[in-house]
Order: C-alpha cells, then structure tokens, then sequence
C-alpha cells in the first residue's frame, strides 16, 4: 500500500535520485545543481501557490517511489484570470509501477484545484493512461515544423537521433570516413532580409508590453505574465541553457518600428529549437529570413519550431515541412474553456508551457556525431561569405552563408 501527499523540500534528495535514473536514464548520482533546480522550479517559480502543490507517491518499505511536477500559471480568458496548471517530471520506480502510483499521480493532478489541467510534453503512455481518465488532447498544439540549413548534417543529425546505440557507434565511424566531404556540404538556400533592418536585444518591456499586440491579442485564451514571472523565466532559461545558448532579439525597420522578434536556442552543430516568434502577419516572411540567417551563422543545421497555425502559409513558404508530435494534454472543469483549447483558439507557445523548464545538465547522452562533423567544419578553411544584409546591425555579423 501507498499513500499520496504533497512534495516537500525533505523529498528533493530522494525525487532527483528518481529523475536521473529513471527519467534521463542516467547511472550514478545525480549532478549537484539538480536539487537547486527542483528547488527553484517546484517551490521558488514566480508563480507558486501552496494550493496547487507538486505530488509524491510513497510506500512505507520503500520511501518515495513516484513523483509528479506541477507548476501553476495564470492565464486569461476573455480577460478573465484563470488558474491553469502544467504537469511534469511524472516518474515512478520500476518496481512500482504496477501499484496505483502513476495512476493515483495523475488523478490528483487532474481533479485538482485548477482550472484547466495541462502538460506537453507526455508520452505516448501517458497520453493513453490521461483519454481513459477523462482528459482530452488537442494535436494543434502538437504540430511542429523544420527548417534544414546544412541538409547533409540534418539528414545525418535525423538518421543518427532515431538510430539505436550500435547504430550511433557506427555513425561516429562513418564521421571519419566522410570528415573531408563535411567540409563541402551544401548550404540550403536562405533569403537575405530587407535592407534596413536592425536587431537589438529583446527586452522584457517590449515583449510583455509591444510583442503581444501583434500575436496573442488575438486569441480569447492566452498567458498572463508580470514583469517578474516573465523575466524570470527568459533568465532561468538562460542560465539552464537545456537545448543551448539563449538568443533573444527584437527586429525594427529603418523607421525604428517593431517588426518582430524571435527567440530561440541555438548550439553549433546541433538544431537552433525555437521558443517564440512573432510579428505581424505581413512582417513574419522577413523575420523568419531573419532568423535562418542567425542561426546558419551560429552553426545551426536546422532550425524546428512548434507551429503556429496562422503562420503555416509563411513557414511553406520559407521550406519548412511539418509534422505531428506530442500533442497537448488537458483537462478543463469549464467546457468552454475546453472548447478554446480543443480548437486551437488559445495563445500557446513553448514559453508557455513545461517544455522551457527542462533541466540543463550537459555532456551526457550519446555523443554527438553532428556536432563532430560540424567541428571538423570549423576547423577547415572558413567558406567565403555568399550574402549578407547590408545595414544590419546584429552582435555577430549576419549572413546567408
């Protein structure tokens, strides 16, 4: 027998143990920065509420053996404010995984204090264990869309990502066999931005106050952020740096006119995720340009996003393809709140939700055998700059290599 009961700071030693292990797959013990992480995300988050806690499941023989994340975040609907909360981490030891501890976790996330009951980042798994209990799921929110900038490493990057461990130790000898061909790998073909247009780092004033007039005022359910929540959360993402280093960036126009802004993470060798992009719909084609171009100079091979549905003609246009992943997970008392979220009338972007708040431990997993070949890369001759905007005024130079 268990029992269910809130997550108390007592618990970290004992959940981050669970996480390392079982939810990263890791051996040994676990970093020393993952028990602050718990702390800052579960118990220090600008919007804590002790009446919508994280949950453990323990048994009197073993202690903790599961544990479930939740982390509230206000939203408005209509211009109302309502309490919406995202589930994650959800991790239960093996050997009780045939108790009732994922089950009971779930349920009382579920029929919690919450309006509406979210996460995004569930497997397949979950997905099924959520429909039978009542939850709903909504694949807009899951569609996602890809932009290769050095097709020959992002097809390598995706056959090496869905291979098994012999196929990845067979993909760090094919990087040998090939390392002098790298060096001539194509770039995709990328549009050089307007003349005039200059970038400057994306403040918080000018996302929270000027960016949203152009992308979330159109939606009747959206997130509500404070000055604090939201430079807290762009400053924890920065400093986790989970899918690499931050970039934050508003784009104006000769006249000094907001266009746009994007954020996204990017590493060398690797795949730039976005976070948010924005702008008005006439402006998008010239922020996207903008974007590849950054993130083929930062040594991006490709850049994915999640995919916003009113932007789909501009993403086609600009060579992106698309696909469905993990779609969100909810679970609303209102069913028109239900109704806004089942039919994409909602502002959701991974800032939003539970996909932003990943751990950022480094140098573990399966080598990286794009990062390799793009190493090899950089190391070569440096190819000859092909284009760059002219009157741009970017940190690094920006150009369409």
């Amino acid at each position: 027998m268990g029992r269910l009961r809130a997550f108390v700071k007592d618990d970290i030693p004992r959940v981050a143990q669970l996480y390392w292990q079982f939810l990263q797959s890791q051996k040994g013990p676990y970093p020393p920065g993952l028990e602050a992480y718990f702390q800052e995300v579960f118990f220090h988050n600008p919007w804590f509420d002790s009446s919508i806690e994280s949950l453990v499941y323990e048994q009197r023989q073993r202690g903790v053996v599961g544990f479930l994340g939740i982390v509230p975040r206000p939203m408005s609907m209509k211009g109302k404010t309502i309490r919406a909360a995202f589930g994650s981490s959800l991790v239960v030891h093996p050997e009780s995984r045939s108790s009732l501890a994922g089950l009971s976790l779930l349920a009382a996330f579920m029929n919690g204090r919450q309006d509406l009951a979210m996460t995004d980042t569930a497997n397949l798994l979950s997905q099924q264990i959520w429909v039978a209990m009542g939850g709903s799921t909504s694949a807009v929110y899951g569609m996602q869309w890809a932009r290769p900038l050095r097709p020959g490493l992002y097809a390598l990057h995706a056959i090496s990502r869905f291979g098994n461990g012999g196929f990845s130790a067979a993909c760090g000898a094919l990087s040998k066999a090939i390392g002098g061909m790298v060096t001539r790998t194509p770039l995709a073909s990328l549009h050089r931005p307007p003349e005039g247009i200059t970038e400057e780092e994306l403040e918080i004033d000018t996302l929270l106050h000027s960016c949203p007039a152009d992308s979330s005022a159109c939606y009747s359910l959206q997130p509500e952020y404070s000055r604090e929540s939201l430079g807290w959360l762009l400053d924890f993402m920065s400093r986790m740096k989970a899918y690499g280093t931050l970039r934050k960036v508003a784009l104006r126009d000769v006249t000094r006119q907001l266009i746009g802004w994007f954020i996204y993470y990017v590493k060398r060798g690797g795949i730039a995720d976005v976070v948010q992009v924005g702008a008005a719909k006439s402006r998008m084609k010239t922020v996207l340009d903008y974007l590849f171009c950054d993130a083929s100079n930062r040594g991006a091979i490709g850049v994915h996003g999640r995919l916003e549905i009113r932007y789909a003609q501009e993403l086609s246009e600009a060579r992106c393809s698309f696909w469905g992943s993990t779609p969100l997970l909810f679970r609303a008392r209102d069913p028109e709140l239900a109704r806004l979220v089942q039919h994409g009338d909602t502002f959701f972007s991974r800032l939003d939700g539970e996909w932003c708040l990943k751990y950022g431990a480094r140098g573990y997993g399966r080598p990286n055998v794009v990062l390799d070949l793009a190493n090899r890369k950089e190391s070569s001759s440096e190819a000859p700059e092909r284009s760059r905007p002219r009157n741009s005024q970017p940190s690094q130079p920006l150009q369409a290599r």
